[in-house]
């Protein structure tokens, strides 16, 4: 019964309080993306570079507003893929979180080549194959371990991580604005001849991320109180910081589409070499952080998975001592570091957007489904019919300006899905 607020997971520890949430939420959205975001958009979208991010907003704004009444109904661990289940069925639920949960894998495999990059940037010996690889593997069984001991240490380390991105550019950001004007936009026009979808389509995906608070749901102490706030707060934070630093670069440097490091020849701007040095810390923080919300989220999906019997049913174990997803964990850090050590991750990295909308937008259509089969949400959004169309529309949009080759491989990662899904519901002695 998808109206009734009972733990699907009631053997996991529920220790994430609100702070822990938004915090995980702003990790998980301000990632490597934002060091390169004013210069691509400046490049891009030229003079209307700020008007493409309010856009983005907005729409992400959609997204989120659906995310937020749905969770609110749940206090579950696995977010929209549940959703999805509870509302249109068990194939739903497994398309949404089987297509989640691999591309996070890839995801995480990306992040930790590009934190490998701006930290061999600072530190050359990281730069061979071999350390690499050794640094790799070190911090990925790291975070494993701090993840298996338990969800609150887990969200601690996020914390920490938050915290020390944050500073820098927070830092940067604020100080731009006593040299910044609304005068300060790039004069140019917008690229010739998809400049401004192409901006837009970088703003939106910089801004997604916020469904990470609807997944560890059944780990929060109050998820009916904290989703709906964390979510939204989170992503509002978020934004906020985006705007604020393209300001910033707008502002101080003279032509921002043509640098190759626009926060970092900022932060020199006020602080010499100690502040591209800091940067380049930050952009390592940045990343590090993306790979501990990565840990602690994506097994998660996994785990649910397992829960619904789509996947073999230790995956669904919970530690007696630590009450944590500890085999989700383990199988996440394993699958995830093969492909990061292999480079097979770019043979998946294709899926991530349409997976990505497939997911936001089964949960805007279950705004809708929910709202006339079972009546007013805990927490209901005005105009949530609206905001649910509109975020179906941006999702359908976007997922319409993909290719074929991501298409097809949309198309065998499900088939793969489905024959594992088909032989571990056989063995079990269920129908497929």
């Amino acid at each position: 019964m998808s109206g009734e607020r009972t733990s699907q997971s009631p053997g996991l520890h529920r220790g994430l309080g609100r702070f822990d949430v938004v915090a995980l939420c702003v990790n998980s959205i301000v990632g490597a993306a934002v060091f390169a975001l004013p210069a691509v958009l400046a490049l891009e979208a030229g003079r209307y570079s700020l008007a493409v991010i309010f856009a983005a907003f907005a729409v992400v704004g959609c997204l989120a507003l659906s995310l937020a009444e749905v969770s609110s109904r749940y206090d579950v661990t696995g977010g929209p893929q549940v959703y999805a289940q509870r509302t249109f069925g068990p194939v739903a639920g497994f398309t949404v979180g089987w297509l989640f949960s691999v591309s996070r894998i890839a995801s995480y495999a990306l992040i930790a080549q590009v934190m490998l990059d701006y930290a061999a940037a600072i530190w050359p010996a990281l730069a061979p194959p071999l350390p690499r690889a050794a640094a790799i593997t070190v911090f990925t069984l790291a975070l494993t371990a701090i993840n298996v001991r338990g969800v609150t240490q887990g969200a601690w380390t996020g914390n920490l991580l938050t915290i020390a991105k944050l500073v820098p550019l927070g830092l940067i950001a604020f100080a731009g604005l006593w040299f910044a004007g609304w005068n300060d936009l790039p004069a140019a026009e917008p690229r010739e001849p998809d400049g401004l979808l192409n901006a837009m389509n970088l703003a939106l995906f910089a801004c997604v991320g916020f469904d990470v608070a609807a997944i560890v749901s059944g780990e929060m102490r109050n998820p009916r109180r904290d989703l709906p706030v964390s979510i939204l707060g989170g992503l509002g934070i978020s934004c906020l910081l985006y705007l604020l630093l393209m300001i910033a670069c707008f502002g101080i440097l003279p032509d921002t589409a043509a640098s190759k490091l626009p926060l970092t020849e900022v932060a020199q701007h006020f602080l010499g070499p100690t502040g591209a040095m800091l940067m380049a810390v930050a952009a390592v923080v940045s990343t590090a952080g993306g790979l501990a919300v990565q840990m602690l989220v994506s097994p998660r999906n996994i785990f649910a998975l397992g829960e619904a019997g789509d996947l073999p049913r230790p995956i669904a174990a919970v530690h007696r001592a630590f009450r944590t997803p500890h085999v989700a964990i383990i199988a996440y850090a394993l699958l995830a570091w093969i492909l990061a050590i292999t480079g097979a991750f770019k043979y998946l990295l294709a899926i991530f957007v349409i997976a990505r909308m497939l997911v936001y937008g089964s949960t805007a259509a279950a705004l809708i489904v929910l709202r006339r089969r079972e009546g007013p949400a805990p927490v209901a959004i005005p105009g949530g019919a609206v905001v649910s169309v509109l975020a179906l529309a941006a999702c359908a949009a976007l997922i319409a300006t993909q290719s074929l080759q991501a298409v097809r491989d949309v198309v065998i990662v499900m088939v793969v899905g489905f024959a594992i899904r088909a032989g571990v519901r056989w063995r079990n002695g269920r129908i497929p």
